[in-house]
């Protein structure tokens, strides 16, 4: 059998034919060359560590979005506590009012009692006490309530003192004699003694020697 020259097949022959178009491909009389894979191992590693490298990127990419994204998301912000301040009113004071202090008491000056036939006569509000003052001496008729010394066999009923502190009793009647009533509180005045009528008792004092007596319808106290 004869063998025939290969010959060129032109696109537009094929297209004719119905087969689908290729290359045209020339034909050699020359041993068929096929070409070998491309094998290149280090382009192979390089691309293998280039995915691997894309792919971890992307991964680290990923989780770092999704971080973000988590932590920036719009979170709704707590309610606000109402707080509740108690505001105290400072109030400004005013100043203390400065009282002045009272008026020095002034002493009264004591009320001179009359004077008649050398004494003068007093008696306490209620009565019970009345007394003759002298220069030198006090003596009272004392509506007594308390034992007293007895004189003449029925107890005293006149205490007197002397202007030296001496204390006297004896037993007397008053008579018709007028005695001034005397104030409480009030002090008074007359022939050298001083006489400061209460409601308790009535003190007389002589002013040259400061002896006198305390006296009452239930105590008689000499000084």
């Amino acid at each position: 059998m004869d063998e025939r020259e290969p010959t060129m097949v032109s696109p537009a022959a094929l297209a004719e034919t119905g087969v689908v178009e290729v290359e045209p491909t020339a034909w050699s009389e020359t041993e068929e060359f096929e070409p070998e894979p491309f094998d290149d191992s280090r382009r192979r590693n390089w691309l293998i560590s280039g995915v691997i490298f894309a792919a971890t990127a992307a991964v680290a990419g990923l989780a770092a979005g999704g971080a973000y994204v988590f932590l920036h998301q719009d979170r709704t912000p707590p309610t606000p506590q109402l707080v509740t301040a108690t505001v105290v009113e400072s109030k400004t004071l005013p100043p203390p009012v400065a009282v002045p202090p009272p008026p020095p008491t002034m002493s009264r000056a004591p009320i001179e009692l009359p004077v008649e036939y050398g004494h003068a006569l007093v008696q306490t509000r209620s009565g019970k006490t009345a007394c003759s003052v002298r220069a030198d001496s006090v003596a009272c008729y004392v509506q007594f309530v308390i034992p007293t010394p007895i004189r003449s066999g029925m107890p005293a009923n006149i205490v007197g003192v002397r202007s030296n502190g001496l204390v006297e009793w004896a037993i007397g009647d008053p008579g018709q004699l007028h005695f001034g009533a005397m104030s409480y509180g009030t002090t008074y005045h007359a022939l050298g003694w001083t006489i400061t009528p209460t409601s308790d008792e009535t003190t007389f004092t002589n002013d040259a020697t400061g002896h006198g007596m305390t006296v009452s319808v239930e105590n008689v106290r000499v000084f």
